[in-house]
C-alpha cells in the first residue's frame, strides 16, 4: 500500500525528522517531489533516513555510502534522501563538528546565491512596464521570505556548533 502526502517544509532537518517518524509508524520514503512524499508501507522503524544538499557531490561519494549499506532512496532538486537498516546501528552522514560547520556554510552559501539570484530577478520584473512582470517579480519577491527563514536557521545552527566545538577543544 502507498501513500502520498502534500507538505511544505522550510527547514531540511524538519523535513527529515518528519520522514524518520513515518519510518517509525511503518511508511517508508519512496519518493520526494518539491513538497510531494510518496511513501511504501512497511516494517515500522525499519530504517533511519537522511537528507542532505547533494550539490557538486561525486561518483565516489555515492559509492562510498552504498559501501557503507547505505541506499540512494530518491532525489528532488538538490537534495537526496538516503536511508540505512536501523538494525546496522545509528547513522549520520557528517559525524564530527567540524564537518558540521562546513556542510552548514555550504548551505548557507548556496541558499545566499540563490537569494541575490532572486533579488536579481524581482529588480527585472519590477522595474519593467508591464503589469505581469510586476505581478512575477512581486510572486517571485516572497521566494524570499522561506529562503532567509532557512539562511537565518542555518547559521544559528553553525554558530552553536562553532561553539561546542570550541568546548570540545579545550
Amino acid at each position: 500500500m502507498k501513500k502520498k502526502i502534500y507538505r511544505f517544509f522550510v527547514d531540511y532537518e524538519k523535513e527529515e525528522a518528519w520522514v524518520n517518524e513515518m519510518a517509525a509508524q511503518g511508511w517508508h520514503l519512496e519518493k520526494a517531489i518539491l513538497f510531494y512524499f510518496i511513501f511504501e508501507q512497511g516494517q515500522p522503524g525499519e530504517y533511519i533516513y537522511r537528507n542532505e544538499l547533494v550539490i557538486g557531490k561525486s561518483k565516489d561519494y555515492f559509492d562510498f555510502l552504498q559501501s557503507m549499506n547505505i541506499d540512494y532512496v530518491t532525489k528532488h532538486g538538490a537534495w537526496a534522501y538516503y536511508r540505512k537498516k536501523t538494525a546496522d546501528g545509528p547513522f549520520e552522514l557528517l559525524s564530527d563538528h567540524h564537518s558540521k560547520v562546513k556542510y552548514l556554510t555550504w548551505i548557507r552559501n548556496v541558499m545566499l546565491l540563490m537569494a541575490l539570484i532572486d533579488i536579481f530577478v524581482v529588480c527585472i520584473n519590477i522595474v519593467q512596464d508591464h503589469y505581469l512582470n510586476k505581478g512575477v517579480g512581486l510572486l517571485d519577491a516572497l521566494l524570499l521570505w522561506p529562503l532567509s527563514i532557512l539562511m537565518i536557521r542555518v547559521n544559528k545552527r553553525k554558530k552553536r556548533l562553532q561553539k561546542e566545538a570550541q568546548l570540545f577543544e579545550r
